[in-house]
Protein backbone atom coordinates (compact mmCIF):
# COMPACT_ATOMS: atom_id res chain seq x y z
CA UNK A 1 0.00 0.00 0.00
CA UNK A 2 1.52 3.58 -0.68
CA UNK A 3 1.64 6.36 1.28
CA UNK A 4 1.28 9.91 0.86
CA UNK A 5 2.40 12.74 3.10
CA UNK A 6 -0.07 14.84 4.39
CA UNK A 7 0.36 18.38 5.85
CA UNK A 8 -1.00 19.49 9.39
CA UNK A 9 -3.65 21.63 8.69
CA UNK A 10 -4.59 23.13 12.53
CA UNK A 11 -3.68 21.63 15.95
CA UNK A 12 -5.30 18.48 17.84
CA UNK A 13 -1.62 16.83 18.29
CA UNK A 14 -0.16 17.14 21.91
CA UNK A 15 3.26 17.98 20.81
CA UNK A 16 4.05 20.88 18.52
CA UNK A 17 4.80 19.34 14.50
CA UNK A 18 8.46 20.64 14.58
CA UNK A 19 9.31 18.42 17.91
CA UNK A 20 7.72 15.23 16.64
CA UNK A 21 9.72 12.42 15.71
CA UNK A 22 9.09 10.52 12.45
CA UNK A 23 6.59 8.01 14.37
CA UNK A 24 4.85 11.01 15.92
CA UNK A 25 4.06 13.07 12.39
CA UNK A 26 2.87 8.99 11.08
CA UNK A 27 0.66 8.77 13.73
CA UNK A 28 -0.57 12.24 13.74
CA UNK A 29 -1.56 11.81 9.97
CA UNK A 30 -3.61 8.77 10.64
CA UNK A 31 -5.90 10.29 12.97
CA UNK A 32 -6.00 13.51 10.83
CA UNK A 33 -6.78 11.28 7.96
CA UNK A 34 -9.78 9.07 10.51
CA UNK A 35 -10.81 12.22 11.42
CA UNK A 36 -11.47 13.34 7.69
CA UNK A 37 -13.14 9.67 6.85
CA UNK A 38 -15.13 10.03 9.92
CA UNK A 39 -16.71 13.47 9.02
CA UNK A 40 -17.30 12.66 5.11
CA UNK A 41 -19.28 9.25 5.83
CA UNK A 42 -20.65 10.76 8.50
CA UNK A 43 -22.35 13.44 5.72
CA UNK A 44 -23.20 10.60 3.72
CA UNK A 45 -20.13 11.68 1.70
CA UNK A 46 -16.95 9.31 0.01
CA UNK A 47 -13.70 10.69 0.34
CA UNK A 48 -11.16 10.80 -1.89
CA UNK A 49 -7.46 10.16 -2.00
CA UNK A 50 -4.67 9.36 -4.73
CA UNK A 51 -2.65 5.98 -5.82
CA UNK A 52 -0.24 6.50 -7.79
CA UNK A 53 -1.92 8.42 -10.69
CA UNK A 54 -5.59 7.25 -9.80
CA UNK A 55 -7.73 9.54 -8.04
CA UNK A 56 -9.85 7.11 -5.60
CA UNK A 57 -13.28 7.50 -4.15
CA UNK A 58 -13.91 5.73 -0.76
CA UNK A 59 -17.28 5.66 0.64
CA UNK A 60 -18.13 4.67 4.26
CA UNK A 61 -19.39 1.23 3.44
CA UNK A 62 -15.77 0.30 1.39
CA UNK A 63 -16.83 0.55 -1.70
CA UNK A 64 -13.93 2.42 -3.69
CA UNK A 65 -14.06 3.71 -7.07
CA UNK A 66 -11.62 5.34 -9.49
CA UNK A 67 -12.67 8.43 -10.88
CA UNK A 68 -12.22 9.92 -14.57
CA UNK A 69 -13.24 13.34 -15.38
CA UNK A 70 -15.08 14.01 -12.35
CA UNK A 71 -17.44 10.68 -12.46
CA UNK A 72 -16.97 7.05 -10.86
CA UNK A 73 -15.36 5.35 -13.92
CA UNK A 74 -15.00 1.91 -12.74
CA UNK A 75 -14.67 -0.16 -9.04
CA UNK A 76 -11.17 0.04 -8.26
CA UNK A 77 -9.60 -3.54 -6.60
CA UNK A 78 -6.57 -2.45 -5.40
CA UNK A 79 -4.27 -3.15 -8.41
Amino acid sequence: METTAITLLYGGAKTPYHEMSASEKQEAAAQIVERAKEKAFSRGLPIYYAVGELVIAEFADGRKFVVEDQQLARPYDGA
